[in-house]
């Protein structure tokens, strides 16, 4: 019975930290790969005006 306790201790202490790490570099790569997304958007969202602007300048002449 005493050992049951040495297994029940080691599956709390250290089981729960290897989940709480894991969640933590899952959420650390999605947080990256998502403002690595918006940095895409936002540099699309300007070439995507620019053309309008140039395509705007072209038939106002």
């Amino acid at each position: 019975m005493d050992d049951a306790g040495g297994v029940l201790w080691l599956l709390i202490n250290v089981g729960i930290v290897v989940v709480l790490a894991a969640a933590l570099i899952w959420g650390t790569m999605r947080w990256r790969q998502r403002r690595t997304d918006r940095a895409a958007e936002v540099e699309r969202d300007r070439a995507t005006l620019k053309s309008y602007r140039e395509s705007d300048q072209n038939t106002a002449r």
